[in-house]
């Protein structure tokens, strides 16, 4: 049970509204399977409105600013889920990855810590970021990144997982459910 609940959206002022709306919703795209509901994630945030905000906006620079293709942004914040044992990110980013195109093999070797069964640059991306929440990137890795990444895409990767790391702890601390059931980490609830 959820340590702080979701703010209803009716308590939040009309103008600031559109910031419990999915990513999906706000872009009034129809592009993920999570747009059409307002998200645990968001509703818990808006107990502080001002830091909700800011979020969003910083969210959304990594998303479209970090250099990643969708696929490569899915598969750090999958890996990040994974390696931190969120389930509430784990079951949104599963339905995002797949509507951006990432197979179920990926998804699943990610859950599974085979990064050695995708694609040479991914592989070496999954293993970057296992290593980065860790707090354990050693230089072999890191060069083997800057073999298939540019300086500034490292950097984005570094900062998207370092942004669903820390939200993955706040999640946890404040015991946020998802709003249907968990896909489970081998997707046996898809």
């Amino acid at each position: 049970m959820a340590r702080l609940d979701p703010v209803d959206p009716d308590e939040v002022p009309a103008e600031k509204r559109s910031l419990l709306e999915t990513a999906s919703d706000a872009a009034g795209s129809d592009d993920h399977s999570l747009s059409g509901g307002r998200l645990n994630v968001y509703r818990t945030l808006a107990h502080n409105l001002a830091l909700l905000e800011g979020f969003r906006d910083y969210l959304s620079t990594l998303w479209h600013q970090s250099g990643l293709t969708p696929h490569e942004r899915e598969l750090v914040i999958l890996t990040t889920a994974a390696r931190t044992d969120s389930a509430y990110e784990w079951h949104q980013h599963v339905r995002i990855a797949l509507d951006e195109g990432v197979p179920v093999e990926d998804i699943l070797a990610v859950s599974r810590g085979r990064h050695d069964a995708l694609e040479a640059n991914h592989s070496v991306l999954v293993e970057y970021v296992e290593q980065f929440v860790e707090g354990t990137v050693d230089d072999t890795t890191h060069a083997q990144l800057t073999d298939h990444y540019s300086d500034e895409v490292v950097l984005g990767i570094g900062a998207l997982a370092g942004n669903y790391l820390g939200l993955a702890r706040v999640l946890e601390a404040l015991e946020v459910e998802p709003e249907s059931p968990f896909v489970g980490w081998d997707l046996e609830n898809l």
